[in-house]
């Protein structure tokens, strides 16, 4: 009689937990949902791709047609300017790993001669994650492109990571990018127009990772997108904290980011050294960055992330 008595109640259990598993079921995992994000990210990064590249042919087409028009923009609401409208600002970074190039690599070993006017011809660039661990003394570059209509200025900054007394210390930071050796107009970016650090034809066209001492576990890469060019001196790379400050009330901002799933270890594609080259900009179709931040600036303002290189013991 007991156990008749019990049955419903396993019964209704029973359901509940079905019911449940079912739901469960049909929840997207957050995996799914990163996914989905990224996707939506990829499809502004190709859409702006294809609009800058429908701009770039307009420009180029021969006088006396009619030019179609160009894609339509969108426009700051009122109380954009005082910050009040936010907008998702993307910033797509891929950081590489330099690796002695070998004779199955897309870009063979050059002569002697070639190799010594570009240091990066004897290496073969390979991509990696912002999360990845690092060796000292391997060498990196970073590329950068932002999915905006037109060329803004684009500036690195770098503060080394100290722990000390179990507590992590951001020392002075230093503007790395643009240099007294950028060429003229290559520290601007736009969609389809990566942007690479350091350049290829600076003295030395990488960084090379070493500790300066013990405690010295890292570094921090602050990257800032800006319509109109920010108060630095290339001459006098030091930048006051105070001035960075300003700069991240200004241009920082809730920042998420999403990888490609996949994507770390894959050589860099003949496209990609193309447009490295400046002998083409990047297209619809081309390869996306390797990982892609989105950050909620003020609609046309300047955006910024900050990139942690963790150094292995």
């Amino acid at each position: 009689m007991q156990n008749n008595k019990q049955a419903p109640r396993w019964r209704a259990i029973s359901l509940l937990l079905i019911s449940c598993a079912l739901f469960g079921a049909a929840m997207p995992s957050r995996q799914e949902e990163d996914d989905e994000t990224r996707r939506l990210w990829n499809r502004k990064f190709q859409k702006e791709r294809e609009d800058a590249e429908k701009l770039r042919r307009d420009a180029q087409a021969p006088t006396g047609k009619p030019k179609p028009p160009a894609p339509a923009r969108p426009k700051a609401k009122p109380g954009a300017a005082r910050g009040v409208e936010l907008d998702d600002q993307l910033i797509g970074v891929t950081i590489w790993r330099l690796r002695p190039a070998s004779a199955g690599d897309s870009r063979l070993l050059v002569d002697e001669k070639s190799a010594a006017s570009n240091q990066l011809g004897l290496y073969e660039h390979e991509r990696t994650t912002v999360e990845a661990l690092f060796k000292e003394g391997e060498r990196l570059r970073i590329s950068v492109e932002a999915p905006r209509a037109d060329d803004n200025y684009i500036y690195v900054i770098d503060r080394e990571i100290y722990r000390e007394k179990g507590k992590e210390i951001l020392r002075e930071p230093d503007l790395i990018f643009p240099s007294r050796s950028t060429p003229i107009g290559e520290s601007k970016v736009s969609a389809g127009k990566s942007v690479y650090v350091p350049a290829q034809n600076d003295q030395i066209p990488y960084f090379t990772l070493q500790r300066s001492d013990k405690d010295h576990v890292g570094e921090s890469v602050i990257i800032i997108i800006s319509p109109k060019p920010l108060p630095v001196n290339v001459e006098q790379p030091a930048i006051q904290p105070a001035m960075l400050a300003q700069w991240e009330r200004q241009c920082g901002g809730q920042a998420e980011r999403r990888e490609t799933r996949g994507g770390a270890g894959k050589p860099r594609t003949k496209e990609e050294r193309d447009a490295d080259e400046n002998n083409r900009k990047l297209v619809q179709g081309d390869p996306l960055p390797q990982t892609i931040y989105r950050v909620r600036a003020p609609l046309g303002a300047c955006a910024m992330v900050s990139i942690p290189l963790r150094i292995t013991p």
